[in-house]
């Protein structure tokens, strides 16, 4: 049975408050599940399962999948269609609630709204550092600013999951894969996480780059001036950075080193 005949079926109408469109072709729901490599033994974590069309692919894998669905509406629609099933769990509730600590090496796939994508990398990033890969499918805008390097699209989130991870993009998902179609096209992003990261206070390292990009139109030096005033010039001098250089011209290696300087300065 199809997803649309699904939701007939419960007569479920999606809500735009949740950021709900549904992967609704089983034909792109088979391309993710096969470029995340997913195979028996496998845990899996399904972060939104919504009507299931993806959420069918991942059982039929073997893997052992742990589903998250928020819309409690969608229950008996998700437990008779995976009823015949022993290696899926769904739990109803919040994914960004939920306890991952006993969770060992999972891979992650998701259709993840626009709206919730950056806690959700949070939660991902640093409850289970042990993860393989994420495949998160988002709205075509925000991938593009997750594999910046640099320019307009680069901001404090390209510097968050390239901090983590390697990051590639994967797969162009048009609207007419999802209930309802969005107006945009989505992408699936592959994260794998880098095995040697700098050895830094996270925390303070990414309030910092919020300092770095608070006004993007001025200079590393103006805005850094915030938290570190008066040798602020000497320091970037130092990482061989033009104090007059703006943050979007800066790679992640340079403001490692920076922040470095600044925490020992």
């Amino acid at each position: 049975m199809k997803t649309s005949d699904w939701l007939k079926k419960y007569n479920i109408y999606l809500k735009k408050s949740l950021g709900q469109n549904f992967l609704s072709t089983q034909e792109y729901a088979k391309k993710i599940v096969e470029k995340a490599e997913i195979k028996k033994g496998d845990t899996v974590i399904e972060i939104g399962a919504g009507a299931g069309t993806l959420t069918e692919e991942l059982v039929n894998s073997g893997a052992t999948i742990l589903a998250f669905e928020i819309d409690e509406r969608l229950k008996p629609l998700l437990e008779e269609r995976f009823k015949s099933f022993n290696n899926i769990k769904i739990e109803f509730m919040d994914f960004l609630k939920a306890d991952l600590s006993k969770v060992s090496s999972p891979k992650y796939v998701a259709n993840i709204p626009y709206y919730i994508t950056s806690p959700i990398l949070e939660k991902i990033f640093l409850e289970t550092p042990n993860f393989q890969i994420a495949l998160l499918m988002v709205q075509k805008e925000y991938a593009d600013r997750m594999i910046a390097k640099s320019g307009k699209n680069y901001s404090p989130l390209s510097i968050f999951v390239q901090f983590f991870c390697t990051v590639e993009k994967i797969l162009t998902v048009p609207p007419h894969a999802f209930i309802p179609n969005p107006k945009v096209d989505s992408v699936v992003i592959k994260l794998t996480p880098k095995k040697n990261r700098p050895d830094i206070d996270k925390n303070k390292f990414f309030k910092f780059i919020h300092i770095a990009f608070s006004q993007r139109r001025k200079t590393i030096k103006n805005n850094l001036k915030k938290i570190f005033d008066t040798n602020t010039e000497i320091v970037l001098k130092k990482c061989n950075v033009d104090p007059k250089t703006r943050p979007e011209n800066i790679s992640i290696e340079k403001f490692v080193e920076i922040f470095h300087y600044i925490e020992h300065y």
